[in-house]
């Protein structure tokens, strides 16, 4: 067949879209999320397509029953501990949050263990951090793969099989705590 292309539903994150802020903090915006069903405009309105990463902008979540948004980086230290995390606001038509439980989780190499919090958004409105208390990881040397000392984190909701929407990610944010 000439001209067709596989699509995927699913959008990858671009490494461009990361900014290393002078803070010991590091800031990936929307269009640097690996999201699950990111590239169906039913489910999720995404910034448009830009060369440089867009401050203002968000992603959102109109309506989605699986909840996965994942990103990563390589600065992190060994030794260090790094606190990691998004930026999030509600719309007023938000939806289907109430009871409902999200996993920020983060580990470092492809093969490394989780560290997780659960969360819950169901009466929150806008701009505000999530986890609020904060998801603490310590790089250790990976046993399993070495050498992959990148850090991998994500917000989830796959286990309820409701419908929710009006979900904002502004950006994700990692953080050197010592």
């Amino acid at each position: 067949m000439v001209g067709a292309l596989h699509s995927s539903p699913h959008t990858n994150g671009d490494p461009n879209a990361i900014e290393k802020m002078e803070n010991q903090k590091t800031l990936i915006y929307p269009k640097g999320f690996n999201i699950t069903w990111g590239n169906d405009n039913r489910y999720w309105r995404l910034p448009p397509q830009s060369r440089t990463p867009m401050k203002d902008s968000a992603a959102e979540l109109l309506q989605v029953s699986w909840l996965e948004v994942t990103c990563s980086t390589d600065n992190v230290e060994v030794g260090k501990s790094y606190k990691v995390g998004f930026n999030l606001s509600m719309t007023a038509a938000a939806f289907g949050w109430k009871g409902c439980t999200v996993y920020i989780m983060a580990k470092i190499g492809k093969a490394g263990m989780f560290v997780y919090k659960k969360v819950c958004l169901d009466t929150k409105e806008t701009n505000f951090d999530m986890p609020e208390e904060g998801l603490v990881i310590t790089v250790k040397p990976p046993t399993s793969s070495p050498g992959d000392n990148h850090l991998y984190f994500g917000m989830y909701e796959v286990w309820s099989g409701r419908w929710k929407g009006g979900l904002k990610i502004h950006h994700a944010f990692v953080e050197k705590v010592n």
